[in-house]
C-alpha cells in the first residue's frame, strides 16, 4: 500500500531485540520497546511516560491492546478527579446507581475519546489532500 509508513529497524531498549519502528516515530521515540518486554514487563519497571516509548505491537494484537491500556490509562488519570468531586454525592447513592453512574461517565468519556481521534484523522487527511494539490 502507498500510504504505509517506511519501518525502520532499531533495538529494544529493555533487551536488546532487533524490532521495526515507523520512520516518524523515530523523533518522538526516546525508547523503544518490543512487544514481548510490554507484556512482561513489571509494573515498576515501566516507564512513567509511556508516550516517549514507541512499543512494536503485532498488528492481530493492536484491537486487544490498545483499548486496555486506554482504559488503564483514563483509571488512573480521570477517576481520582472524578472521585474528588463527586466523592460526597457518589457515596450517597445506591450500589446499582453509584455502577449506572460511573458507566455513564466511562462510556461518555470512550465516546468521546472516539470523536476526538476521528476528528483528529479527518484533519490529517485534509491537511495531506491539500499538500498533495500544491
Amino acid at each position: 500500500m502507498e500510504n504505509e509508513p517506511k519501518l525502520v529497524k532499531v533495538n529494544c531498549s529493555f533487551c536488546g531485540k532487533e524490532i521495526e519502528c515507523p520512520e516518524d516515530m523515530l523523533e518522538s521515540s526516546e525508547k523503544h520497546m518490543c512487544f514481548e518486554c510490554f507484556q512482561n514487563m513489571d509494573k515498576k519497571e515501566m516507564p512513567r511516560d509511556l508516550s516517549k516509548v514507541h512499543v512494536d505491537i503485532p498488528m492481530d494484537k493492536v484491537d486487544e491492546i490498545i483499548p486496555e491500556e486506554m482504559t488503564n490509562s483514563l483509571i488512573e488519570e480521570v477517576f481520582p478527579d472524578v472521585w474528588q468531586e463527586r466523592k460526597k454525592e457518589l457515596k450517597e447513592i445506591s450500589k446499582k446507581e453509584l455502577a449506572e453512574e460511573m458507566f455513564g461517565e466511562g462510556a461518555y468519556i470512550a465516546i468521546k475519546s472516539i470523536m476526538q481521534a476521528l476528528k483528529h484523522e479527518v484533519e490529517q487527511e485534509s491537511k495531506i489532500k491539500s499538500k498533495t494539490k500544491k
